[in-house]
């Protein structure tokens, strides 16, 4: 399948639309728990901007890109910008972690979305690839790409309908954290950067990540033992 060249380009779009639709899941969550609307629109200024700084910050981190303002969003950046927003907001409106849950719940959901501005634009590609569904995008490589994007929307849409129904589970901010970095860190292989590395910088952030949600868990956990 050959991508077209767009006029007017929808990433932008799509990615402004993903965000607002993982904000309605956490604002119509967050209603139905009685907290307070004006708390509410608080929290998602700093989500948006911690969203921001994320995405930009991980862009940096990840690539040659060294000018804050010229360098692009990374959805994976922006997710991590977002869980800090909830932590941080938790500590100054405590709530029971209830904004913190339904903001990691939220994760997969606006991840998926994302990346299908990513396959429209041909960003974060896959491996050369010449079987069913591949991609050859005109304006990039013009090669046959494996849709590595539209496998990642299927599986953490998927995801997301999976942890949605565990969120009565006291744990789930630590299963859903350790479930996307886990599945981000699987899916990794397949993306065009695994060609020249054997461990892409994504995989390690996914690593860390993993191994430091499961060391909180554990601490709190004695923690909660030693209170008891």
């Amino acid at each position: 399948m050959k991508m077209p060249i767009w006029k007017i380009h929808p990433y932008g779009f799509i990615m402004i639309l993903s965000v607002g639709i993982g904000m309605y899941y956490i604002y119509k969550n967050l209603i139905k728990e009685k907290i307070e609307k004006k708390y509410i629109w608080l929290y998602f200024i700093m989500y948006i901007a911690f969203a921001f700084i994320g995405g930009k910050l991980f862009t940096i981190l990840t690539s040659h890109e060294d000018n804050f303002i010229k360098a692009g969003l990374s959805a994976y950046g922006g997710l991590v910008g977002v869980t800090i927003a909830s932590i941080i907001f938790e500590k100054i409106l405590p709530s029971k972690q209830i904004i913190i849950k339904y903001t990691i719940l939220s994760l997969p959901l606006t991840y998926s979305l994302t990346k299908i501005a990513c396959f429209v634009a041909g960003c974060c590609h896959g491996i050369p690839y010449n079987g069913p569904f591949s991609v050859i995008y005109t304006n990039g490589l013009n090669i046959p790409l494996f849709p590595i994007q539209a496998l990642e929307t299927i599986c953490f849409m998927v995801l997301f309908i999976i942890l949605k129904k565990k969120k009565e589970n006291k744990n789930i901010p630590y299963i859903s954290l350790i479930t996307i970095s886990l599945l981000k860190f699987s899916l990794d292989f397949l993306r065009y950067d695994h060609l020249t590395k054997i461990v892409t910088i994504n995989q390690i952030f996914s690593l860390v990540l993993c191994t430091s949600i499961i060391m909180l868990y554990l601490y709190q956990k004695k923690k909660k033992n030693l209170i008891n």
